[in-house]
């Protein structure tokens, strides 16, 4: 299905909201010639709490470095043909630890919205869908309107993670590097899929440690398949030699599966746990037949 690219979330059914003045977060910091880590980095209050800095009340004015998703400051990246995973995502420079690389862009529609759409993309026989629960109430689709984010794979072993942050009063997904990562590499997640019914999906991420089925390590796909054990060496699968093709790739592209769940955060958790019933949907990943799930969640900083 053709997406449109877009540069931020676009909202259905609401306006995006408009912090009253009361409701503004204001650090302490005070920008100092003669120390840059003085423009609102790691000490910044506000950056400790995942929130950027609101232009106009950031002592720091135009040197406040808290503003990356408003600026759009992302890392230079490329879309690529993966060797039988579909697109792809990778670095088109070297990569700090850390580093914000991109923002998770879709439709920010309500959770019952998302319900409705899932059953109008099964009608459509729409395969591959893109959908990212942010919080109980809404979700983000990438579906129709998205950007190059929605082509990261999953891996057992990823490169990247996600993270929540608070811009302007609003939610938002970011993508960001867990190590240094170099030019040419590719960029991953890893999904934390849920497996809760339907076909089990082969995982081709190659790792070492791959779980070999998507939601594989998951408490019902462990009930349900009775044979499944860690190390068993029925499931092992060779890593395949991935070819790396660079390719620039506009609206009107062939899109592929996303069927992620967000990391949980590692010490506080602000994503709420539900569980979300598949849909009767079949769609099809990397080749195999499995139901769609509704994504949620994610992780915090040292989570989208």
């Amino acid at each position: 299905m053709p997406f449109i690219h877009i540069t931020q979330n676009v909202f259905l059914r609401r306006k995006h909201k408009k912090l009253k003045e009361d409701d503004i977060a204001i650090c302490q910091c005070k920008y100092d010639t003669s120390d840059p880590e003085s423009a609102c980095v790691e000490r910044c209050l506000n950056v400790l709490t995942n929130t950027e800095c609101t232009p106009g009340y950031c002592q720091c004015g135009d040197t406040c470095k808290n503003q990356i998703f408003q600026k759009r400051e992302y890392a230079k990246t490329k879309l690529f043909r993966t060797n039988g995973r579909g697109w792809g995502l990778l670095a088109d420079e070297n990569i700090k630890a850390g580093q914000f690389i991109i923002e998770y862009c879709g439709e920010v529609i309500s959770s019952e919205a998302a319900k409705k759409r899932s059953h109008v993309y099964e009608a459509h026989e729409v395969k591959d869908t893109y959908m990212i629960s942010i919080d109980t109430n809404y979700v983000i689709d990438s579906t129709r309107k998205g950007n190059f984010a929605r082509f990261l794979n999953h891996s057992c072993r990823p490169n990247c993670e996600t993270r929540k942050w608070t811009v302007l009063g609003e939610t938002r997904l970011g993508i960001f590097a867990m190590k240094d990562i170099s030019v040419g590499m590719e960029l991953t997640i890893n999904y934390y899929f849920e497996w809760y019914a339907g076909a089990t999906v082969r995982c081709l991420c190659g790792a070492a440690n791959c779980c070999i089925f998507l939601g594989a390590k998951s408490q019902r796909f462990k009930e349900y398949n009775h044979v499944w054990k860690d190390g068993n060496d029925r499931y092992k699968v060779e890593p395949s030699n991935r070819s790396h093709k660079n390719y620039n790739i506009g609206s009107g592209s062939t899109t592929k599966m996303k069927s992620q769940r967000i990391p949980k955060w590692k010490k506080s958790r602000c994503t709420p746990k539900r569980k979300v019933k598949s849909s009767s949907r079949k769609q099809v990943i990397k080749g195999s037949t499995r139901r769609s799930h509704q994504v949620r969640g994610d992780k915090k900083t040292k989570s989208l």
